[in-house]
């Protein structure tokens, strides 16, 4: 009820509790009765009213409830429609009115609010009444992200039946209402970054503020607005192009009013028109986009002479702040260990790393180009150019051995002695699998891959396959897999005739469970004995 309305119409126009009633339409003959008769008894209040008193203090008077809530006994209250109307000033902020309400300090034993509680008492006072206003913009001060809610399709050519969903994404500017809209298949933060760049270099610059909806991909919490948790990610890209993002409230369409009605405008002029459309690829798709919208950003608003793109590029444009001279990359983070062979594996790519790094865990930062490589304490350790290339090695020469002495279980040395103890042949194939490679250390895995092969099977399976190997001149490791289980008998030699110095040790033949004398406990105990001399 408009309390001071109410009171003009009746002491003024003299009009009874019915009629101001029917002429308010927000409220009942009883209402209007009852709020009168409390006018009348309260003491404190009288007509003509002061200028200095509001609708709330009205109803402060009239309507308290019993009792006083601890707030009104230890803060200071301050006047929220003093505070909706100062707003209304250009240049004037929430922040500026709060400190200058907290510098007169405590009156009456009361002490002023936190800014905290300033702004949420003051949300909750415009909840109330269901206050809106309209917010004043100035050239290259915000932008606002949204998605659009209709989705479109693209087909696949050979299977006409089976379609991909395209979301588009929306970004405009607040002052010029100029936009930019781009379809996206993965809604995910390595996309979300691609649009957002491509959104800047569609503009040409970036304003010192970006609104985004409170989609998962940007915003990871945001309860009470004040204090959004965003995006690890999406905070760094903030970061990198000195910008602050400032999500808008949760369920609250009106905190981004100019994407909201470009939502509005995408959805009902360009996407109803190119859902009858038939796309094979997102390229194709976002061209015809891009073709649509270039048609609206330059077509002139109504009633005026002039378009988005002409505010823009008269007002706006010259305002925005300038893109950084690199633009912003999403580094996907993976932890991984470097192995015995020099190398970690990323991609199914090897790259290699300087000896002090071997079985020691590192982080990866991988971007389109290059992986940037990081120790446990976050130190940038050394960076590779990418490769996509699957089991090619990258190599800095520096990280390879000279000599091949001792630095872990794996040398050349260690597979030729263990070949050796299997058979020539076995020997023969690891020696020119490893005369195959520049750095014998890229072929230590497929020698234990094919060694291997003699605790999975027998030894004496993997000798004859060796030996067809070198006949055929197939020296490598996918041969040898592919093949070695037609070598395979059902009797195993004794462990004694691959292994004598383990003669003492070995009382029967080898077997397929896990007890002490099986193939796979011996391979290792040799191993601790030979690290162990080392």
């Amino acid at each position: 009820m408009d309390y001071k309305k109410v009171l003009r119409l009746h002491y003024v126009n003299n009009l009874s509790g019915r009629e101001i009633a029917d002429s308010c339409g927000d409220c009942s003959k009883s209402a209007v009765n009852e709020f009168l008769r409390r006018f009348r008894e309260c003491q404190e209040l009288s007509y003509p009213l002061k200028e200095d008193v509001t609708n709330e203090y009205i109803e402060s008077l009239l309507y308290k409830k019993s009792g006083v809530s601890v707030d009104l006994q230890l803060y200071r209250d301050f006047n929220k429609e003093a505070v909706y109307k100062a707003l209304a000033r250009k240049g004037e902020t929430l922040k500026h009115l709060w400190q200058k309400y907290n510098a007169v300090g405590v009156v009456d034993g009361k002490k002023p609010y936190s800014y905290r509680q300033y702004c949420r008492r003051y949300s909750e006072w415009t909840d109330s009444k269901h206050i809106t206003f309209h917010i004043q913009r100035y050239p290259g001060v915000n932008l606002e992200l949204d998605y659009a809610g209709k989705q479109l399709l693209i087909h696949n050519r050979r299977y006409p039946n089976e379609t991909t969903k395209v979301t588009i994404f929306i970004a405009a500017l607040t002052y010029s209402d100029y936009f930019y809209a781009e379809g996206m298949i993965d809604c995910d933060i390595r996309n979300w970054i691609r649009v957002n760049n491509n959104a800047l270099d569609f503009f040409g610059g970036i304003t010192p503020t970006i609104t985004p909806d409170n989609c998962k991909v940007a915003v990871n919490k945001n309860k009470d607005w004040i204090s959004p948790e965003l995006n690890k990610d999406y905070q760094a890209w903030a970061e990198h192009n000195d910008t602050v993002i400032t999500p808008a409230k949760v369920k609250s369409p009106r905190w981004k009013p100019v994407v909201e009605g470009h939502v509005k405008i995408v959805t009902m002029h360009i996407l109803v028109e190119m859902e009858e459309m038939i796309f094979y690829s997102l390229e194709e798709l976002n061209r015809v986009l891009q073709q649509k919208v270039a048609k609206e950003n330059n077509r002139n608003f109504e009633g005026l002479s002039y378009s988005r793109a002409d505010l823009f590029k008269t007002e706006e444009k010259e305002t925005l702040l300038p893109l950084p001279l690199n633009k912003f990359e999403y580094l996907e983070r993976k932890l991984v260990k470097v192995a015995q062979d020099f190398s970690f594996t990323f991609d199914k790519v090897h790259y290699s790393m300087p000896r002090k790094y071997l079985k020691k865990e590192v982080e990866l930062r991988v971007g389109e180009k290059e992986i940037f490589v990081y120790n446990k304490n976050g130190d940038h350790i050394r960076t590779h150019k990418r490769s996509y290339t699957p089991k090619e090695w990258v190599i800095i020469p520096s990280d390879m051995p000279a000599e091949y002495g001792d630095y872990g279980y794996w040398n050349v040395p260690y597979f030729q002695q263990k070949a050796s103890k299997i058979g020539p042949s076995t020997r023969a194939l690891i020696d020119a699998v490893i005369k195959r490679y520049a750095y014998p250390v890229q072929a230590f895995r497929s020698c234990f891959g094919i060694l291997r092969y003699a605790e999975k099977y027998s030894p004496e399976a993997l000798e004859k396959c060796c030996r067809d190997a070198i006949n055929f001149g197939k020296c490598n490791y996918s041969y040898v897999s592919n093949t070695v289980s037609t070598y395979h008998t059902e009797t195993k030699p004794d462990a004694t005739d691959v292994f004598p110095e383990n003669q003492e040790a070995v009382t029967g033949r080898y077997k397929d469970d896990d007890s002490q004398y099986s193939l796979k406990n011996l391979l290792m105990r040799q191993e601790k004995e030979a690290h162990h001399e080392d």
